[in-house]
C-alpha cells in the first residue's frame, strides 16, 4: 500500500532546474519564464491531491501564469483540455470565471469535485455521508466473514463488465470497492469522484501511467477507511478553496466536450483568457490509464476513444500518419481557440517536445507552423530543457533539445518573433 505521506508530483521533471528560453516580447516571454521555473513546490493546497491524474499541469505554473496576466476579478477563463481541474481550481482561487472542457467523463467527474462550490452545511453532509457509508461496509465484511460467506453481490451489476475487472483487484477488495460503488450510487458525482480517487490504490495496477501488475497488500476494511479519509480530505480542501476565493467568485463550470469542436456550444469572442495544456504528440493513452476507472463507475470510455489526440497508441501501425493527424487536430483547437476569445486575449498553451513514432517532435516548431492559418501569432514564449527519457529519446534529440513550453498566442496580424536558434543538447 501507498504510504500515507508519499509525494505526488506533476510534470515530473519539473522540479529538475535547467535554462529557460526566453522569445518574443520581452515582458511576456519574462513573466512566462517566471511562471515554467517550477522548482520544488509542494502540491498539496486545497484540492490538488485529491485525485491521482497522469501529466497533471504543476498547480505552481497555473498559479503563476494566472498571476502574470492579472486578469481582473471576473474574467472568464477557458481551459479546453482541462484534465483533473488543476487550472480550473486556480482560476476559482483567482477569483475568475473558470470553464473547463475534455473528453474524459472521468476528468469531469473529478475536475467537478475539486470545484465544488458547496456550502458547509453540505461539505459536512458529505463527510457524514462517506462516514456513514465506511461503518456499513465494514460491518457487512464482518458479518459475511462470521458467517462463513462472501457478502451479496451488488444488484444490478454488470457481471461481464466485473469479470474483466476481476484481474485488477484481490478478491475481497472487489468485493469491498464493489459495495463502496453501491453505496455511493450512480447519481452521486462527489461520492463517484472521491471512490475514483482510491481505486488504483488498492488494486493490482502498478500506477495510473502503468499498467503492469504491482500486486499490494491490502487489509479488509482498508478501502472503506480510505474512502471515508478521502472524502474528509476533499471537504478541507474545499473549504480552503472558497475561502481564499474572493467573494463573489462563480462556480467553475465543467462539461465534457472535444477542443476542436468548442465553437459548437461556446459563442465568438466569449473568454478573456485561455490558459490550458494540449496533448503533448504519442506520450500518453488516457483511454487506457483511465480504462480500469471508467469501466468500475459505468461511464463508457468509447467517446474518449474516439476523441484523444495524440494519443501513444494511435503511433504504433503508421507514426507519420499519427503524427500527421494530431498536428492537424491541434491546428483545429488553436482555430476553435481563436474563434472563442476577445481580441487581443492571451491563449498560454503549455506543451513539451515528445517522442513519437521513433522520432522527435519539437512542439515549439510545430506551433510555428499552426499558428498563423488559425488566425493567431505566437506573442511570446519560454523554452526550459526537460531530459531525455532513455537511449532512444537521448538519440532522437541530438540536432536540439528536448524542451517543454509556455506559449502566448494572440488573435494579431503582425509578423510573428521567431525563436533562438538551438544548440545541440549534451
Amino acid at each position: 500500500m501507498s504510504s500515507p505521506g508519499k509525494r505526488r508530483e506533476a510534470l515530473t521533471q519539473a522540479r529538475r532546474r535547467g535554462p529557460i528560453d526566453l522569445w518574443g516580447a520581452p515582458d511576456a516571454a519574462a513573466a512566462l519564464g517566471r511562471a515554467l521555473a517550477v522548482g520544488d513546490e509542494v502540491l498539496d493546497e486545497y484540492t490538488h491531491r485529491f485525485h491521482a491524474y497522469p501529466a497533471r499541469l504543476h498547480p505552481a505554473t497555473a498559479r503563476r501564469a494566472l498571476a502574470e496576466l492579472a486578469l481582473p476579478h471576473g474574467a472568464k477563463l477557458l481551459d479546453p483540455f482541462c484534465g483533473s481541474g488543476t487550472v480550473l481550481v486556480e482560476g476559482v482561487r483567482a477569483g475568475l470565471s473558470t470553464t473547463g472542457v475534455d473528453a474524459s467523463p472521468l476528468a469531469v467527474l473529478v475536475a467537478r469535485a475539486k470545484t465544488w462550490a458547496a456550502p458547509a452545511k453540505a461539505r459536512h453532509a458529505l463527510i457524514a455521508q462517506a462516514r456513514a457509508i465506511r461503518d456499513d461496509v465494514l460491518q457487512e465484511g464482518k458479518a459475511a466473514r462470521r458467517a462463513g460467506q462472501a457478502p451479496p453481490a451488488p444488484k444490478g451489476v454488470d457481471r461481464r463488465r466485473q469479470e474483466a475487472l476481476a484481474g485488477w483487484f484481490d478478491p475481497h477488495v472487489r468485493r469491498e470497492v464493489e459495495a463502496l460503488r453501491e453505496a455511493a450510487g450512480s447519481e452521486d458525482e462527489i461520492l463517484r469522484a472521491v471512490l475514483s480517487a482510491i481505486l488504483v490504490k488498492v488494486s493490482r495496477r502498478a500506477a495510473d501511467s502503468r499498467a503492469e501488475v504491482a500486486p499490494r497488500a491490502v487489509a479488509r476494511g482498508w478501502p472503506a477507511r480510505l474512502f471515508a479519509d478521502r472524502a474528509e480530505e476533499l471537504a478541507a480542501g474545499l473549504a480552503s478553496l472558497w475561502h481564499d476565493a474572493p467573494r463573489g467568485t462563480p462556480p467553475a463550470e465543467v462539461r465534457q466536450g472535444d477542443a476542436r469542436e468548442l465553437s459548437k456550444a461556446t459563442a465568438a469572442g466569449s473568454f478573456d483568457a485561455v490558459l490550458t495544456s494540449p496533448p503533448y504528440a504519442g506520450t500518453y493513452d488516457y483511454a487506457e490509464q483511465h480504462g480500469m476507472r471508467l469501466a468500475f463507475l459505468g461511464l463508457g470510455g468509447a467517446t474518449l476513444e474516439r476523441a484523444e489526440m495524440g494519443a501513444r497508441r494511435s503511433f504504433t501501425d503508421d507514426p507519420a500518419r499519427a503524427l500527421a493527424a494530431w498536428e492537424r487536430d491541434l491546428g483545429a483547437v488553436l482555430g476553435e481557440l481563436a474563434h472563442a476569445v476577445k481580441p487581443g486575449a492571451p491563449i498560454l498553451l503549455i506543451i513539451g517536445d515528445s517522442f513519437a513514432g521513433r522520432r522527435a517532435v519539437h512542439a515549439d516548431e510545430t506551433l510555428m507552423k499552426l499558428a498563423r492559418p488559425a488566425g493567431l501569432e505566437i506573442h511570446a514564449a519560454a523554452s526550459a530543457a526537460r531530459l531525455p527519457l532513455g537511449r532512444a529519446e537521448n538519440d532522437a534529440f541530438t540536432r536540439a533539445p528536448k524542451r517543454e513550453h509556455l506559449v502566448w498566442l494572440r488573435r494579431s496580424a503582425s509578423d510573428r518573433p521567431r525563436p533562438p536558434r538551438r544548440s545541440p543538447s549534451s
